[in-house]
């Protein structure tokens, strides 16, 4: 129980305890006083005040033990640990109670800084380690800078000097042996970049020549392209116009076609209109030959009245005065068929002039028939041919469109064609120009000793300048230059250009 109230029981149950203990004993006290007021007995307050002044000493002591010990070990563990001590020991860190919980804290954070100091001290050595290491690495590097600062220096010289345009600089002092490949290196660099300048001065030569040569047939190409654009032009004008005229001529050919094809229509009409004239004609001849028929008829009716008028003649006169009327009669009679006689003779002789006439007639007619006939195939012969005229005409004109597109096409892609090529001359002068800067940029360099330029022609060979200095490119670069704007005759280039180019002939191009 005794150790449960001091290791286990909480600060506010202990402070209870204490208290509740000193209460009762006061309490006590009164109340001993009080009933020995009332007659009990007479010692009965000394005890009970004997018995609370040893009650309150062990009490006393008992919280000093309990309660109060406990909080001031504590307290001056804490202040000794502020003072750095953190080896001794934490008391009271088996209790349960608030004591127990605070030591406990207070151990864990002495631990803490306690493996914190260690972790110092090793800290601390590896940094003397390291300030050892460091001084004698500062030593190293010190003695590499030295090697790099003269390597530096050496490289650095030989840089200058490869700015400078000199391509003949190699590093012959021998380098630390990490920093000997770099010199070898540089050294290898410088030689094949000697080497390539080389190439590239004598091949910028060749180029020049060559560039000047493709400039001055490109200038001839761009004059040639120009004189053909124009003649496409003035040709698409022209087939223009004779398209125009073509068309026109189509369109007159087809109308005559309509025109002859209208004229055979009336002429068949007329030779069908000939043709019922002549069978009207035929009919007529008939009529009259019928009319010539009767008129015979009359004629002989009038002979016969005229004979039977005679004798009622004779017959009246045989009569004698009784016959007389009879005989003024046949006298009429006989007059009358004399009339008719007459008549019939004259419409006889009229109807032979008609019949005569209509003969002709017919004839005429006949003959204007056939006319019609032979005009009528004449204008069929005449329609075929102005329809294969039209036709004729018609594809001539859809040829002649066609054609015309195509030159028109043509046109475009010479037009195109001559915007290119003005482009590829502006192009090669610019590359000629660029060519000659190049030139120019090389000749800053000194290369040495010239070499030729593999696979180059022999006329295309340009020299590199004479004691191993410098680069003399200018003449051929001069040489080399745009070529004046030609004229209809062959170029003359310059010297340079002809001896690179010989017989290349951008005149025929």
């Amino acid at each position: 129980m005794i150790t449960w109230f001091r290791e286990v029981a909480p600060i506010r149950t202990k402070l209870a305890v204490a208290f509740g203990s000193e209460t009762f004993l006061i309490l006590a006290g009164f109340l001993a006083v009080i009933w020995a007021g009332n007659g009990g007995p007479e010692g009965l307050p000394v005890v009970v005040g004997a018995v609370t002044l040893l009650w309150s000493i062990v009490g006393g002591y008992v919280t000093w033990r309990v309660i109060t010990d406990p909080f001031t070990a504590t307290i001056e563990r804490m202040e000794s640990m502020v003072a750095g001590n953190y080896g001794a020991p934490v008391r009271f860190t088996g209790y349960r109670d608030c004591v127990g919980r605070l030591t406990r804290v207070i151990d864990r954070f002495r631990e803490a800084e306690l493996a914190r100091q260690r972790a110092e001290g090793e800290v601390r050595a590896m940094a003397d380690r390291e300030a050892e290491r460091s001084r004698a690495e500062r030593l190293r590097e010190a003695e590499v800078r030295e090697r790099l600062d003269r390597m530096i220096g050496s490289l650095g010289g030989a840089l200058e000097r490869l700015a400078a345009g000199v391509l003949t600089e190699r590093l012959t002092e021998p380098f630390a042996p990490e920093f000997e490949t770099l010199r070898t290196d540089f050294n290898a660099a410088m030689d094949r970049l000697q080497e390539a300048m080389r190439l590239i001065a004598t091949n910028a030569a060749a180029i020049g020549a060559g560039t000047g040569q493709i400039s001055s047939g490109a200038d001839d190409l761009s004059r040639r392209t120009e004189q053909q654009a124009a003649t496409l032009e003035e040709t698409v004008a022209a087939l223009d116009e004779i398209t125009a005229t073509v068309r026109k001529t189509a369109e007159a050919a087809i109308h005559a076609r309509n025109v002859v094809g209208t004229a055979t229509q009336d002429a068949e009409r007329g030779g069908a209109v000939v043709s019922q004239a002549v069978q009207a004609m035929g009919e007529i001849e008939a009529s009259s030959k019928q009319i010539g028929n009767i008129i015979g008829v009359i004629d002989e009716i009038a002979f016969q009245t005229n004979l039977l008028a005679l004798n009622a003649g004779v017959e009246a006169a045989r009569a004698g005065e009784a016959g007389r009327g009879f005989a003024v009669v046949a006298s009429e009679v006989r007059a009358l068929a004399q009339r008719s006689a007459d008549a019939a003779k004259e419409i006889k002789t009229l109807i032979s002039t008609s019949n005569q006439q209509v003969v002709a007639g017919v004839d005429l007619v006949g003959q204007t028939g056939r006319a019609l006939e032979r005009i009528v195939a004449q204008i069929g012969e005449i329609n075929g041919v102005v329809g294969e005229i039209a036709a004729s005409a018609q594809e001539q004109s859809t040829g002649l469109v066609q054609v015309n597109a195509a030159v028109g096409q043509m046109d475009q892609t010479t037009q195109q064609n001559a915007a290119m090529v003005q482009q590829s001359t502006a192009a090669s002068h610019n590359l000629l120009q660029e060519t000659n800067e190049l030139a120019a940029m090389i000749g800053r360099f000194q290369i040495g000793a010239p070499v030729a330029a593999p696979g180059a022609a022999p006329g295309r060979r340009r020299g590199v300048a004479g004691t191993g200095s410098r680069l003399e490119t200018s003449a051929t670069m001069r040489a080399a230059a745009p070529a004046r704007p030609v004229t209809p005759r062959a170029p003359a280039p310059s010297a340079a250009v002809t001896a690179a180019a010989g017989d290349d002939g951008w005149e025929d191009f």
